[in-house]
């Protein structure tokens, strides 16, 4: 009887055990810290405007751009209408989001820290904002303009 009894206490410590040990590997990943991206305000945002007829080369400008600077860019027509378009550009540091929401010439461009907790360096922001500049002058007529 007194076997039957520690192969009973044994079995259920060895449960209790492994029980443990199953909720203890689940807290510890949310006690890691997690990449932060979203919710976050913009940290610069910029307007570009062109003329309809230079979308094209406006989108070659902002992939030529993301090429220089390693980004990963999808640029996509959004079914509201074949004038609205969604610029998207990602890489480790920095996420660039925009679109021409309310006017088919007028893009708003946001720059985004794609990890809160180690945001890019404010300088980092400066420097894509003025190369980005430098690319869009060369669209002919184009304004930009920096708002924050």
């Amino acid at each position: 009887m007194l076997t039957k009894c520690k192969k009973m206490i044994m079995g259920s410590c060895l449960l209790l055990d492994i029980l443990l040990s199953i909720l203890g590997c689940a807290g510890i990943k949310n006690m890691i810290p997690q990449k932060q991206r979203y919710p976050q305000e913009a940290q610069r945002s910029i307007v570009v405007t062109i003329d309809t007829s230079q979308r094209d080369e406006f989108f070659d400008q902002l992939r030529k751009f993301a090429d220089k600077h390693d980004f990963t860019i999808r640029i996509d027509a959004q079914p509201s209408g074949a004038e609205d378009f969604l610029i998207f550009m990602t890489r480790e540091d920095v996420e660039i989001a925009g679109g021409n929401y309310f006017s088919p010439g007028e893009y708003k461009i946001f720059f985004y820290y794609a990890n809160l907790l180690h945001p890019a360096p404010e300088s980092v922001l400066d420097d894509l904002i003025s190369d980005l500049q430098s690319f869009i002058n060369e669209i002919r007529n184009s304004t930009f303009s920096v708002e924050k």
